[in-house]
């Protein structure tokens, strides 16, 4: 028998409107005992550019529907890129360019994920990400590429409507710390990631 050496477990992947964006699935195998699903293979992620070392991991409890978390990054050179998945409810996911130079800037791409939809996403640095939960009881887990770095952290409002985002619920009803009600306009914000962000 030939001796075989480490493979690479399925995983698909492909680009949202904002190409540096990443949404991510994976080959569930499933038996008499449940399921296994891969959600980060290293090797993968190097074949397709994305050389994130993740150094942190956070998992989210939100109890209701319409809890807002965002919008959240970090400046260089702490910037944050994320891998965020949903383990149980749904969430509408939401990111904004925040590159100078970019040719999306101030664009921004919106994505729901479920346990069974398409499985994660791969948020860059230089962007501001925001997601707000659309089920009771929901829990997301990500991974950051940097630690938690409170100088260099900031936020935008996440109901700019100079953003243009179309939300799934009211306004009113959104469940929101006042630290991020708080929180700039885009229109407002000077401190920019460079493009290529770093």
């Amino acid at each position: 028998m030939t001796e075989q050496g480490p493979v690479i477990e399925g995983l698909d992947c492909r680009s949202l409107d904002i190409q540096d964006i990443k949404i991510f699935r994976s080959a569930r195998s499933t038996d008499e005992r449940g399921f296994v699903q891969p959600t980060y293979n290293s090797a993968y992620f190097e074949s397709i550019g994305i050389t994130t070392s993740f150094v942190h991991e956070n998992h989210c409890f939100s109890p209701h529907p319409y809890t807002i978390r965002g919008f959240h990054y970090q400046l260089p050179p702490y910037g944050q890129p994320k891998l965020v998945r949903v383990t149980r409810g749904r969430i509408l996911d939401v990111n904004i360019d925040l590159r100078a130079g970019s040719p999306t800037f101030g664009e921004h791409v919106k994505i729901e994920l479920t346990p069974d939809g398409w499985f994660h996403i791969y948020v860059p640095s230089g962007f501001a990400h925001c997601y707000a939960t659309l089920e009771p009881d929901t829990e997301v887990i990500f991974k950051l590429g940097s630690l938690f770095a409170p100088s260099h952290a900031r936020g935008l409002a996440w109901n700019d409507p100079d953003l243009g985002i179309q939300w799934p619920f009211d306004e009113k009803d959104g469940i929101v710390l006042q630290r991020d009600l708080d929180r700039p306009k885009f229109s407002t914000v000077s401190e920019l990631f460079p493009f290529p962000a770093d």
